[in-house]
């Protein structure tokens, strides 16, 4: 039963991993974007907006990224506990 257990946590974790992973994509493509256009922007308006959606969108990324952390510590330890239950169902006496 506990085997059944850790592959499920295992599978649901990954599953978050996964989609933590695409919004990472998402928003690191949009941080270089702004980055940019910060960069090529001319007036110090459009060089002000562009800045500060830059800030706004790593501030998302940190928060992600810290969410991401956790998935996999969460995830590593499943998977220990996941190849100890394992090791003791098919342990040969």
């Amino acid at each position: 039963m506990a085997l059944a257990n850790e592959a499920a946590y295992l599978y649901v974790y990954a599953k978050d991993l996964v989609s933590l992973n695409k919004r990472l994509r998402r928003l690191t493509k949009k941080a270089k974007k702004h980055a940019e256009r910060h960069q090529k922007a001319t007036h110090a308006e459009e060089r002000h907006k562009h800045h500060k959606r830059l800030y706004s969108v790593s501030e998302d990324v940190k928060k992600l990224m810290k969410k991401h952390d956790e998935a996999i510590i969460k995830l590593r330890r499943h998977q220990v506990a996941f190849a100890h239950a394992l090791q003791k169902e098919h342990r040969i006496n």
